[in-house]
């Protein structure tokens, strides 16, 4: 085996490169702020605006916003404006199916 590369030949895991490894890691950090992973979740759901998802995670609008300016440019959400409200849309697929495989294995709320 190759130094530097981590191998788990059973469920056939290889990451080889530094990036690969990063970009891993940057998700993962997503989800270790509690805020951010209850905002991920909501819009599992749906799309939504601050007010309703401040309404559905808890927390101020200043916290909220901050954190979905964070996802935004992060690139994992977009932004839709309707009239006076600003709607979050969970894009990337990626994110969506490991919520949803963490929803399964973890179930919803109690």
């Amino acid at each position: 085996m190759t130094q530097g590369k981590t191998l788990d030949k059973e469920r056939g895991a290889v990451f080889q490169s530094t990036r690969k490894c990063e970009r891993v890691l940057q998700v993962f950090s997503l989800f270790s702020n509690e805020k951010r992973f209850k905002i991920l979740c909501c819009l599992r759901e749906g799309d939504f605006c601050v007010s309703e998802i401040v309404d559905r995670v808890g927390g101020t609008v200043s916290n909220i916003s901050q954190q979905l300016k964070l996802l935004t440019l992060s690139g994992y959400l977009s932004r839709k404006r309707v009239e006076r409200s600003v709607y979050y849309h969970l894009n990337d697929q990626r994110i969506r199916a490991l919520l949803e495989y963490l929803y399964k294995q973890y179930g919803g709320d109690e």
